[in-house]
């Protein structure tokens, strides 16, 4: 009987530690090959553009706007010489630290809004 109460204690302790250490934030400490927040921003910047580009392709189906959009994803982490995963792990990352994540977002935002003035200033001319 005692074995048996011992057993139940053993597995609450072990059941509560196991709960607190799921519970626990991350640790804050950088990942190695953490992206610079300025690159970043460039990458969210063309990946936001592939993103419209894809949806205004109009394909019939989620597989086909998916195979359009891993090909052109491809394409900026080769562009700027990252890979999925080291992309990935900082997104994750800086997800996770908001205030590097607005600092980001503001650089996308700037970033998209030069192109669309440049491209609305090159349409202007040819007018």
């Amino acid at each position: 009987m005692h074995l048996n109460r011992f057993y139940a204690h053993l597995y609450s302790l072990l059941l509560s530690g196991w709960l607190v250490l799921a519970c626990t934030a991350p640790e804050d400490e950088k990942p190695e090959r953490l992206v610079p927040t300025d690159q970043m921003a460039d990458i969210l910047t063309e990946v936001h553009m592939a993103e419209s580009r894809v949806s205004r392709l109009g394909l019939g189906s989620i597989d086909s706007s998916n195979m359009a959009y891993k090909h052109l994803e491809a394409g900026i982490f080769k562009k700027f010489g990252v890979d999925t995963a080291a992309y990935r792990t900082s997104y994750i990352f800086y997800s996770s630290h908001p205030q590097d994540m607005e600092i980001i977002y503001k650089r996308v935002t700037e970033n998209l809004q030069k192109k669309i003035d440049a491209k609305n200033k090159g349409q202007a001319k040819r007018s």
